[in-house]
């Protein structure tokens, strides 16, 4: 056991005080290990559960557990009428002792609070100037085994597209304390959706932690949390919050380890708070370098998609065409064109992504590219587009993305055309002699639900002033601040009140009483409007 010196002295001191006292110090279990004053007639011996008292029949004997340890023995005359003095001064060094292990347990924290706000004011400069993820979360996990005082730490980034997580970086502290990147000691990449990986991507913004149970290991062999030998206490790495919440990894901290200030065996609430706090700081880095390569190939996307899309309507001999395209974010799935077919026809096409973020973006500029390049060997639309749907089959499934497309095949000076559908959008034909909007029903197979479907075309003649009106969902499923959608009855309403106009005048009507309906509510959807009049002459309009 340990006592203060002043707690020794007094100690020392207390049996020329009263007369006839004798104060044993014992250690846990029980053995003497000072002496003071004399006492013949009693023994002091250890025990099982501490130190045990044999007196003569005229002394008694007083025992204190210290809180530091160990016991204090005093005997003394049965009659003694100091008796309850010493227990009151024996009451009153446990107090004591008990002060001076808070007032060192208060130097010990506050040293470590110091250390860690050191830490984290000094790595935060470091982390903004690193150049790689690796190197972040190296400099991150040094600084966060040094404050937290553990043996290890390890950072697993999270790949959502396949599902795996990477051990990127592997901190091992030594015997002298300092924190160095160590060759990681089972497999680089284990399952997010099992065992510890799965717990902390799970927990929203809060640690997990853990306790090894005695002579095993966590989880199965190569999992990170096997690395733990005593204890382990694990946080989510994310940025943003809320449904914008992006989780990017898992901090792992491992086993406490004693340092010159604290001989703590566990972890607890202060550790977990470091790690909490070094995620944090590294969620934040690394989300906003994310954020930053977001936004470029954000601009690159938008640059790519704004090329694809045609600079103006295509001349064909007795049609009059326009289309438009508008995203919801800053990059869509939606796409229209032009085709020039191998037979010397153009294809007037429509199409759109399940989803209008960037991965959605980048699969239509694939479907462009295929379906031009299907376009300048085939001549007949329905064969076009069972390759289109076979080629791009794989690329579709293994991505989650489904893909619906619409085309018009315009032969130069004939108003027969020959239409294909790909599971889209019903096609509206406003006829002129009636005045009312016919629906073309698409009965067909979506891309990318079937390895190899079959497509069939139908032709549609057309008289001068009738027109096809193409579009996608965005339009009918667009809402009111209700709740209310535009649907399709609204649409065939307002191509009735717009057919007198050209073509690009169909499409701004459109287009407009759409922006009316939605009124204040954002755009949820890509919007596409395109429309192929039919002309009386044979020279396409200016």
């Amino acid at each position: 056991m340990a006592i203060t010196h002043a707690s020794a002295e007094l100690l020392a001191r207390l049996p020329a005080a009263f007369g006839h006292l004798a104060l044993f110090v014992c250690d846990e279990q029980g053995a003497v290990v000072e002496r003071h004053g004399e006492d013949q007639g009693s023994r002091v011996s250890a025990g099982g559960d501490g130190p045990q008292v044999a007196t003569a029949n005229d002394r008694a004997a007083l025992q204190v557990h210290m809180p530091g340890g160990g016991h204090i023995i005093a005997t003394f005359p049965q009659d003694s009428p100091a008796a309850s003095l010493i227990a009151a001064l024996l009451a009153g060094l446990c107090q004591r002792e008990q002060l001076e292990l808070d007032m060192e347990s208060m130097n010990t924290s506050s040293l470590q609070l110091l250390e860690q706000v050191a830490m984290l004011g000094e790595t935060l400069p470091k982390l903004s100037a690193g150049e790689t993820d690796a190197e972040i979360a190296a400099m991150g996990l040094k600084a966060c085994v040094v404050a937290a005082g553990v043996e290890r730490a390890v950072f697993l980034t999270f790949h959502q597209e396949t599902g795996l997580c990477e051990a990127l970086v592997h901190i091992v502290a030594d015997d002298a304390g300092q924190a160095n990147v160590a060759p990681y000691p089972a497999d680089d990449f284990v399952p997010a959706d099992r065992g510890w990986c799965a717990r902390v991507l799970g927990v929203d913004e809060t640690m997990i932690q853990d306790t090894v149970p005695s002579g095993q290991r966590l989880g199965e062999p190569g999992s990170p949390e096997h690395l733990a030998a005593r204890e382990l206490i694990g946080v989510p790495v994310s940025y943003g919050s809320g449904p914008k919440r992006v989780v990017l990894g898992a901090l792992l901290v491992m086993d406490k380890r004693r340092s010159s200030y604290s001989t703590q065996e566990h972890l607890g609430s202060q550790e977990g708070q470091v790690a909490t706090s070094f995620a944090a700081m590294l969620g934040a880095v690394l989300g906003a370098r994310k954020t930053a390569e977001l936004g470029k190939e954000l601009h690159m996307a938008q640059v790519i998609q704004g090329q694809i899309l045609p600079e103006r309507p295509a001349q064909v001999p007795g049609f009059d065409l326009a289309g438009d395209y508008q995203t919801c974010g800053e990059v869509g799935g939606d796409y229209f064109d032009y085709v020039h077919l191998a037979d010397g026809r153009t294809m007037v096409v429509v199409a759109d992504v399940s989803g209008h973020n960037l991965a959605s973006g980048m699969m239509m500029v694939s479907a462009r590219a295929t379906l031009r390049t299907l376009a300048s060997v085939r001549g007949e639309p329905a064969r076009l587009f069972s390759e289109l749907a076979a080629t791009m089959y794989r690329d579709l499934t293994r991505t989650e993305r489904f893909l619906t497309a619409a085309a018009v095949v315009l032969q130069p000076g004939s108003h027969e055309v020959e239409i294909v559908s790909a599971g889209h959008n019903d096609l509206m034909v406003y006829r002129t002699a009636t005045g009312e909007v016919e629906r073309l029903a698409s009965e067909s197979t979506i891309l990318g639900f079937l390895p190899a479907p079959e497509y069939e075309s139908r032709r549609v003649h057309l008289q001068a002033g009738d027109f096809l009106f193409l579009y996608t969902d965005g339009i009918t499923e667009a809402c009111d601040p209700n709740g209310d959608m535009f649907g399709e009855d609204q649409l065939a309403s307002v191509l009735q009140q717009a057919a007198a106009g050209t073509a690009r005048q169909i499409v701004a009507m459109v287009l407009a009483s759409l922006h009316r309906h939605r009124g204040k509510t954002s755009r949820a959807d890509d919007v596409t409007a395109v429309v192929v009049r039919a002309v009386a002459d044979t020279g396409a309009r200016p």
